[in-house]
């Protein structure tokens, strides 16, 4: 299958997921950084623990997969159960944007071991790779800003 392909449904399940649920960028941006460092980290140990508990994948190496859902783990279990949400729609269909954005940038390194990669596909997987550190950079400056400019309904001090 083309990298194409594969990154197109990538960030399209992402994107709407984020869009329908309506949460904010800046808290998700943060959590997929938390996963993407919880994997570098822990991604050769708990491959072994996978394959122990009877996982066996050859297609897409498990490791692959591991590293993924490390990744993705702590921001679905946000868009699942809760965290601060938009009102407008402007602003969830940037926030939407982003989110897949960054979550494919940091799901590159996983996809790129996985995926045999065609001419076209290589040439795409280059250009997204070369700009990777302005891509994360970038995304999360925007979710630092999300969370500095979300607005807290401040309780009555009267009691």
């Amino acid at each position: 299958m083309s990298i194409v392909v594969v990154v197109l449904c990538i960030i399209a399940v992402l994107f709407i997921g984020t869009y329908i649920t309506r949460r904010r960028f800046g808290v998700l941006g943060l959590a997929l950084c938390a996963g993407y460092l919880l994997s570098s980290m822990w991604t050769a140990d708990v491959t072994p623990w996978v394959q122990g508990a009877g996982i066996e994948l050859l297609a897409p190496p498990l490791a692959s997969v591991v590293a993924a859902t490390l990744v993705l783990l702590p921001a679905v279990l946000l868009l699942l159960f809760g965290g601060p949400t938009y009102n407008g729609t402007f602003f969830r269909l940037i926030g939407a944007a982003a989110f897949a954005l960054l979550a494919t940038s940091f799901l590159l390194e996983p996809l790129g071991n996985s995926l045999s990669l065609d001419d076209t596909g290589m040439s795409i997987y280059r250009i997204l790779v070369d700009n990777k550190s302005f891509i994360i950079t970038a995304t999360i400056g925007y979710a630092l800003y999300d969370i500095i400019t979300i607005r807290v309904a401040r309780r009555d001090r009267r009691r």
